[in-house]
């Protein structure tokens, strides 16, 4: 319950180790899942739950140097295209952009003052060459899920598809 860990002074941060890496769908998923946890539609205010993906995950991590834009803090930035269509109407621009737009408004990113996202496009990596490298260890784990499970199971039985493929 974020708004009574908050309320006694206990310290939050937000974070993901999932696919896909979407921050700013992890901050709404957090807001839905503390209302619904807690019954209650008015806690885990967006300014709350932006607080904890920031500040509040560098407090945990025991840094002053990340979360906010201040003097001596590195310069991590995100620009969000505000005439994109999902953030419309533009009224409350952290709300357009965590319940409606999410990336798809990203426009250029900057990770300690060097971009790293250009109108959407990421610059330090072969997004085609990640993709083929991906595609390629996914079938060595594929091939070899039976080996690694505990009830020998291959991973159409571990995991099925959600619709078969045809034959």
């Amino acid at each position: 319950h974020i708004t009574r860990y908050r309320a006694k002074g206990i310290n939050l941060g937000l974070g993901t180790d999932t696919f896909p890496h979407n921050f700013i769908d992890e901050m709404k998923i957090a807001i839905i899942a503390a209302r619904l946890m807690s019954g209650d539609f008015t806690v885990a205010s967006t300014a709350e739950v932006f607080d904890i993906a920031t500040i509040g995950g560098a407090k945990a991590l025991m840094r002053d140097d990340i979360g906010r834009l201040a003097v001596g803090a590195k310069a991590d930035v995100v620009l969000v295209d505000m005439d994109h269509p999902y953030m419309q109407p533009v009224r409350d621009p952290l709300r357009s952009l965590i319940y409606s737009a999410s990336d798809r408004a990203v426009r250029d990113v900057y990770v300690d003052g060097i971009q790293v996202v250009r109108e959407g496009e990421a610059l330090q990596i072969d997004v085609g060459s990640a993709v083929e490298k991906l595609r390629e260890g996914q079938q060595a784990s594929i091939s070899s899920v039976r080996q690694r499970d505990w009830a020998n199971r291959n991973i159409d039985e571990m995991s099925p598809m959600v619709y078969p493929l045809g034959e």
